[in-house]
């Protein structure tokens, strides 16, 4: 559970309040708003409570972020046959977009450590998509689930086999975790894919100090002894954690993913986003 109280670096400033949006109503008459829209079925789901998309982001730019990453993915090679792995899938903030986009024959699998968001996506996504599947995977996390007796995310085996998935992203995941784990995921990330299949992961990037970097939160975060990381609380360090660019490549090329360049910046509001494609065959 979140601790009641922490300040999250996106609760800085006000929470705009969400606009509310039309509902499709199933059957609507050809001719209306609705046989325009790119996602329909996005609209036929609810949207989660606040207080839960308050544990992803910002309730105000909920569905503004979601979209964003659907563009990205689809830049990255995202196709609608693909089987996706969506990594910290949270309450399903780009898995409603791709109820839309990916074909009912491709498999979509999602996990995340907060068990309140993955039990609103079993209950709001899945009977509607039964080929969309959520995963509650607690580990530890000190920002989210500070558990001292869980599972270590650098020790953490993802519950798939080898070579089951054409795409794997992870959405603000990597902004959250220790080196050690960010080694760990990508050599996981590596193993369930198929040859050739992509990995997308976003990060906060910084070339030689963070205050040099143009995101304000990436600026203000205090560099590590290491010089490989920084961290924008110390005291809870994986409350968001920055990487210096040449390591989140040396961690990449030990997984076996090779970075398809240029690395994309998110300037001073969006992440970095690094994709990759897997080399090779897993042993064995």
């Amino acid at each position: 559970m979140v601790s009641e109280g922490r300040r999250w670096p996106w609760q800085r400033r006000p929470a705009v309040e969400p606009v509310a949006r039309p509902v499709v109503a199933p059957g609507t008459p050809a001719g209306t708003w609705a046989e325009t829209r790119l996602f329909p079925a996005e609209a036929l789901l609810p949207m989660p409570d606040p207080s839960l998309q308050d544990q992803v982001g910002p309730p105000g730019v909920f569905q503004d972020v979601g979209l964003t990453t659907m563009g990205r993915l689809n830049m990255a090679g995202l196709r609608p046959e693909h089987d996706v792995l969506d990594v910290g899938c949270g309450v399903g903030r780009t898995a409603r977009y791709l109820c839309d986009y990916l074909v009912p024959e491709a498999r979509y699998e999602g996990f995340d450590i907060m068990e309140s968001l993955i039990e609103w996506c079993r209950n709001e996504i899945t009977p509607r998509f039964p080929n969309f599947r959520f995963i509650f995977l607690p580990v530890y996390n000190s920002a989210y689930l500070p558990d001292p007796s869980l599972p270590s995310a650098a020790e953490l085996t993802f519950p798939y086999p080898n070579e089951s998935f054409d795409f794997v992203f992870a959405h603000s995941v990597f902004t959250h975790l220790s080196p050690a784990a960010s080694a760990n995921y990508l050599r996981e990330i590596r193993r369930v894919l198929r040859p050739g299949g992509i990995s997308y992961s976003t990060w906060f990037l910084f070339r030689d100090t963070p205050s040099g970097n143009p995101s304000p939160l990436v600026a203000g975060m205090t560099l590590d002894g290491s010089g490989d990381f920084a961290l924008h609380d110390p005291a809870v360090p994986d409350t968001a954690v920055g990487y210096r660019e040449e390591i989140v490549r040396r961690f990449h090329t030990d997984a076996g993913l090779a970075i398809a360049d240029p690395i994309h910046p998110g300037f001073t509001k969006l992440q970095d986003v690094v994709v990759a494609h897997r080399r090779g065959r897993t042993a064995g």
